[in-house]
């Protein structure tokens, strides 16, 4: 699914959720009268929630404890000794609370009705009027709040997804361009390699093309990174257990985090299956414990839980969880360490964003582990605060499926050149030409084209039928698989391999997933693509 798509089900996701129900009340009453608690409590003795009520006497304690944040609602008397309850509300509503004010008065007025609402009281009630309205106007103004609240939350999460969006958009384009860039980098790097002489590895030369290799290796991990985030990459999930997952990498931890930290683990039995690509859970997995770790640089306490959850309405709404209900296996990774507060909670998944020293860190971990869960169908929630640390909790969709049993893989490659005729097909004019380089220099007949149309020309006008089509997936035009399947009606025996660096471009061979089509991701190396290519054509029909 889309992030567009994603976003846009933010709102259908919650939209259905039941308000909480009103079981208990806790009221703030601010109030000098000595007997209004009493008189307040009498007048909802038969309210259909239980009530907690604390007084406060003057406008000064009663807007302390609004801060504290500890009530539902606040009935708010109009006289008191240092101010008016207007201005309490007045002075609450500037950033103090969003919680709803009910105003009392000794009488009404239609000056005093257009002074409170203004001042941001949900209702006012007239003192000699509190044991018929006051029940009421207390269940309709936090029923009104709730409704509002929701609202505003859904509304958040929409702006969030949309906001991931448009991140992820950037990302994964970035990540695409820099994939044919870094292909003829590392591809050019390692044909000057292959010409050097391999007496002298020590060379000058040598050395400075083995820094611009290096320097390219690290590029390729970032725009790994990236598309990690955008959801771009590439997956080949399976059947697995993340109880499998967290007991094979538990044993490497203490190399990991170090001594100073004690790790305990909490395995749920039966835990349910997931369906995910392992080799990712490991990445999700270690770059939460490495986050762990860096929070605690005094040590500390990791724990580690799996166990299987129902995710309700009510659980989806607390987490804020855009995921539908249903059975799901959780892992949770937790640390003690320093904590969020709620600006960089809101900004832990985007990329590039850290809070570590400059240099200590590239602000992809969280950001890695956001985009490998969302590709995968799952959801993520940060629980933390400031000195109280952080515990991520991961939710991955249950699968009564069972483990396939494992395809065979291509058989390795006995040679690394050929003399067969290959045609490569790609519009970037610079992975092409590595491509047609290094494959002449192997021995291959190679012939090139731009695009799928210039293919079918030289195929129709030559009549040539080459051994092996290696062709980008997506290009202006004709797409890959569609001039293969054009070739093959000239061919029958041609044999194809596909190469992308985009998953919504792998997407046009089927799905997001391509274990059964030949497919080399970008980027890649002269002698990668060069087994690649002798192992399809060394591959039984």
């Amino acid at each position: 699914m889309s992030r567009t798509k994603e976003a846009e089900r933010v709102l259908t996701a919650t939209s259905h959720r039941r308000l909480p129900d009103l079981t208990v009340v806790r009221i703030l009453l601010v109030d000098d009268d000595p007997q209004a608690a009493a008189l307040i409590d009498i007048a909802l003795a038969d309210a259909p929630f239980e009530r907690v009520i604390e007084v406060a006497t003057t406008l000064s304690r009663g807007i302390t404890r609004v801060e504290d944040d500890v009530h539902d609602i606040y009935l708010i008397d109009q006289q008191l000794p240092d101010g008016t309850g207007i201005e309490l509300i007045r002075r609450a509503r500037a950033g103090v609370t969003s919680k709803p004010f009910i105003l009392l008065t000794g009488y009404g007025s239609g000056d005093i009705d257009r002074e409170a609402s203004l001042a941001g009281a949900a209702d006012y009630v007239e003192k000699h009027m509190v044991a018929a309205q006051l029940e009421r106007s207390i269940r309709y103004t936090l029923r009104n709040w709730q409704a509002a609240r929701m609202l505003h939350d859904r509304e958040e999460q929409l702006r969030q997804a949309q906001k991931m969006e448009a991140i992820g958009r950037l990302a994964g384009g970035v990540a695409h361009d820099f994939n044919n860039l870094l292909t003829a980098i590392i591809g050019y790097a390692d044909l000057i390699s292959e010409r050097l002489d391999s007496s002298d590895p020590s060379s000058s030369i040598a050395r400075e093309v083995a820094e611009i290799r290096n320097a390219a290796d690290r590029a390729s991990g970032l725009t790994r990174q990236l598309l990690a985030f955008s959801r771009k990459q590439f997956l080949n999930p399976t059947i697995l257990n993340l109880n499998d997952t967290a007991s094979g990498l538990l044993q490497m931890l203490p190399r990991v985090i170090g001594d100073h930290i004690r790790t305990t683990a909490q395995l749920g039995d039966d835990l349910a299956r997931v369906k995910a690509d392992p080799s990712q859970m490991e990445q999700v997995f270690l770059n939460l414990v490495l986050n762990a770790r860096d929070a605690m640089p005094m040590g500390g306490q990791l724990t580690i839980r799996t166990a299987n959850v129902d995710l309700d309405e009510e659980l989806l709404g607390a987490e804020s969880l855009s995921i539908p209900p249903g059975r799901y296996a959780m892992l949770s990774i937790g640390d003690t360490g320093t904590g969020m507060d709620a600006a960089t909670r809101d900004r832990a998944f985007e990329p590039f964003f850290t809070t570590k020293p400059k240099g200590k860190g590239t602000g992809f971990g969280l950001a890695t582990v956001y985009g490998i869960i969302d590709q995968s169908g799952g959801a993520i929630y940060l629980d933390t605060a400031p000195g109280r640390g952080t515990t991520v909790r991961i939710y991955l969709p249950a699968t009564e499926a069972t483990p396939e049993p494992r395809k065979p893989e291509l058989p390795p490659a006995t040679a690394d050149g050929g003399t067969e005729t290959i045609l490569v097909v790609e519009d970037n004019d610079s992975v092409r030409g590595l491509a047609v380089k290094a494959l002449r220099r192997r021995g291959y007949t190679v012939f090139e084209a731009r695009s799928g149309e210039e293919a079918i020309d030289w195929a129709l006008a030559s009549g040539i039928k080459p051994h092996l089509l290696v062709t980008d997936v997506v290009m202006p035009g004709l797409s890959g698989p569609n001039l293969a399947a054009r070739l093959s009606k000239l061919n029958p025996a041609l044999r194809v391999l596909y190469v992308s660096g985009y998953t919504d471009d792998a997407s046009a061979l089927h799905g997001a997933n391509h274990g059964d089509v030949p497919f080399l991701q970008k980027p890649f190396t002269p002698s990668i693509l060069a087994q690649r290519i002798r192992s399809i054509l060394e591959s039984p029909e």
